[in-house]
């Protein structure tokens, strides 16, 4: 089986790359590839002739893309295009990760496959573009919808928070943003399995439960015996780092990932592993 994956060196992409090792993908990097030129990806599609894609590429900076949405439109959705564009035109199956972004956070209970997209965003409107494409113009489709995922070496808060407290950094979290965390590692492996199963249309990963910002950064304080006075709690609404409108609930429910896979561990369970086997 040959596999590409765009986005190859990002957080999901490593880990991805590891567990697929055997097949030896070709893994993409922003720095080395441009999915927005319609030539090079039309070469690189015809010269490998992928059977799956994992298309994880994409501009995933939320307050960035408020600020340069044509950035964010051109990766997320141009990108997207020519992927898809390609992966159809070879008839490899296109796995397309996407976001509890899609959102916009009014209900009160984990979301399902099937609720209605609304996105607050400039991040979640063009995924959701992304998903529109992937959905109207591929035979063989997987949209993986995920949330609030950490890793090693990750960029985001949710992967620097661990070691932000570790050195002591008085820290802002927000109380009332409720979503899924997702450990990357554990992500990656549910691709994986997609792949590998063929399940083709929209399907829900995270791990399991869900907790905002706050509880999340208290249970890394626990576990790693970290004095909690770090923490400052507050709304959303004081935070003035944040820049585009977020959904306040946008927890995921994986019932259909369960039926057709495994279930997922809790997210607990998730961080507690990342925590000790990769924060040093």
């Amino acid at each position: 089986m040959k596999i590409l994956i765009t986005g190859g060196t990002g957080l999901v992409g490593r880990y991805l790359s590891k567990i697929v090792q055997a097949e030896r993908p070709v893994v993409l990097s922003r720095k080395d590839y441009d999915i927005t030129d319609f030539f090079s990806v039309r070469t690189l599609f015809y010269k490998i002739k992928p059977d799956v894609v994992f298309h994880l590429a994409a501009f995933t900076n939320v307050d960035l893309s408020e600020q340069d949405p044509i950035s964010a439109f051109r990766i997320n959705v141009n990108g997207t295009n020519n992927i898809v564009f390609f992966a159809e035109k070879t008839d490899a199956h296109i796995i397309y990760l996407s976001t509890d972004f899609v959102f916009d956070g009014m209900k009160t209970q984990p979301y399902e496959e099937q609720d209605i997209p609304n996105p607050l965003s400039i991040y979640g409107k063009t995924k959701f573009e992304g998903e529109k494409i992937v959905s109207r113009n591929c035979s063989k489709y997987s949209i993986v919808r995920t949330s609030r995922i950490f890793g090693k070496n990750g960029s985001n808060f949710a992967s620097t928070l661990p070691d932000k407290l570790l050195r002591g950094e008085k820290t802002m979290v927000t109380t009332d943003l409720i979503n899924s965390p997702t450990y990357a590692k554990d992500l990656a492996m549910a691709l994986s399995e997609i792949a590998k199963k063929q399940f083709y249309g929209i399907i829900h990963f995270c791990n399991r439960g869900f907790c905002n910002w706050y509880e999340y950064a208290l249970y890394i304080c626990k576990h790693l015996s970290i004095n909690t006075s770090l923490l400052t709690p507050l709304s959303i609404k004081n935070f003035h780092q944040s820049i585009a409108e977020r959904p306040q609930f946008s927890a995921l429910d994986t019932t259909l990932f369960s039926k057709n896979f495994y279930h997922p561990r809790t997210w607990q369970e998730a961080l507690e592993k990342y925590l000790e086997y990769e924060i040093s």
